[in-house]
């Protein structure tokens, strides 16, 4: 799991390509992006994501997407372009 947080613009695209790249020389089946604490993407960072979902040899999907940025997904017409994970299950009482 790839776990992403806080604003994430411009400055931030050439790093989370590395990554993505680092990422696929394993060659893993799937990806799951974890969102949870995003709180802000700009265009250059959901091309991002644009670009690592089309590569066919890993699945992308993405985990936690908070509100804001699911609005920004849906206004850009990316909304249903991404596979959702399904949320961790939360801690049992002891």
């Amino acid at each position: 799991m790839w776990v992403w947080s806080g604003d994430l613009d411009v400055a931030d695209v050439a790093a989370l390509t590395t990554t993505w790249r680092a990422l696929l020389e394993d060659r893993p089946a799937s990806v799951v992006i974890d969102l949870t604490g995003v709180t802000f993407v700009d265009c250059a960072v959901l091309s991002v994501l644009v670009r690592a979902n089309g590569d066919p040899s890993t699945r992308l999907l993405l985990r936690g997407v908070p509100a804001r940025v699911d609005e920004v997904l849906r206004l850009t017409g990316l909304g249903a372009a991404f596979d959702r994970a399904a949320a961790p299950a939360p801690p049992r009482a002891a």
